[in-house]
């Protein structure tokens, strides 16, 4: 009898091991169905998922990535992705608080997965994106003067490395993204303008389009700024992240498009 109830607890224990087995794998599948579809409440619950899955499996390195790109896509839909402008940065004190919450979880699960896994282009881009939005909670050019600087530039460059050509460009882009918002001495348009046309180059997606747009508008090349705009209104995003706020970037396009536009007829005039 002894042996009999000894196996049956053995058989319980291991019915209860599998149900917790099956219960974090539903919950991680519906996790990535949510991912796929993207919005706002997808991601929210999609980190929500990856968070249960991870208190039952916390050493899981695939679960802790899925987890920061949920919560990096998160802030990218609440915050615009904290993206260029013409004429402003979006280190908002209400954009700073969302990078503040939702930044140090990312970046912890991101970083971890790239030091482990340094040849993996997708834990290089997702650690990428969590520190800039953890960094950018404490203020764009304050960081960038403190010493972020230099990391920034190293995972973008690291992105370049391991896939010139990974989500259309993003590690060009984000190579153009800093020298367009950091302040001098590092702000430089002329290699602002070089990174994100080595984007456009690889992919005419909406985000490298707007962003040459952007750059152009900058260096007061108006007619430049146009074209570019007005592609950017036609194009598609090029991946799911570009889509995360690809609506941003398509009012912004129309809002830039018509000030270049107005700034091309005033230079018209003078001539």
């Amino acid at each position: 009898r002894g042996a009999n109830m000894a196996a049956q607890r053995s058989l319980a224990l291991a019915l209860a091991v599998l149900a917790q087995v099956v219960a974090q794998g539903a919950a991680s599948l519906r996790a990535d169905a949510l991912m796929m579809r993207r919005g706002l409440s997808n991601l929210e619950e999609a980190a929500r998922l990856y968070e249960r899955a991870l208190e039952d499996d916390p050493g899981n390195l695939d679960l802790r990535l899925k987890l920061a790109d949920a919560l990096n896509g998160v802030m990218r839909v609440k915050t615009n992705s904290n993206t260029l402008v013409i004429d402003k940065l979006l280190d908002t004190p209400a954009n700073k608080a969302i990078w503040a919450k939702i930044g140090p979880r990312a970046l912890e699960m991101a970083k971890e997965v790239q030091q482990r896994r340094p040849k993996d282009v997708r834990a290089a881009a997702v650690y990428a994106d969590a520190y800039m939005f953890s960094s950018s909670s404490k203020g764009i050019v304050k960081q960038a003067l403190a010493g972020a600087a230099s990391v920034f530039k190293e995972n973008a460059n690291r992105l370049v490395r391991l896939d010139r050509r990974y989500d259309s460009g993003v590690g060009y882009a984000l190579l153009g993204a800093f020298y367009t918002v950091a302040p001098w001495p590092l702000g430089d348009l002329n290699q602002a303008m070089k990174y994100m046309r080595e984007a456009l180059a690889v992919a005419p997606s909406r985000r490298n389009l707007y962003y040459v747009g952007v750059v152009a508008y900058k260096r007061k090349e108006w007619r430049t700024a146009v074209e570019h705009f007005e592609r950017a209104l036609r194009a598609k995003p090029g991946s799911p992240t570009e889509a995360d706020f690809a609506d941003f970037m398509r009012t912004e396009s129309e809002r830039a498009l018509k000030l270049a536009r107005a700034q091309l007829q005033k230079d018209e005039l003078r001539r």
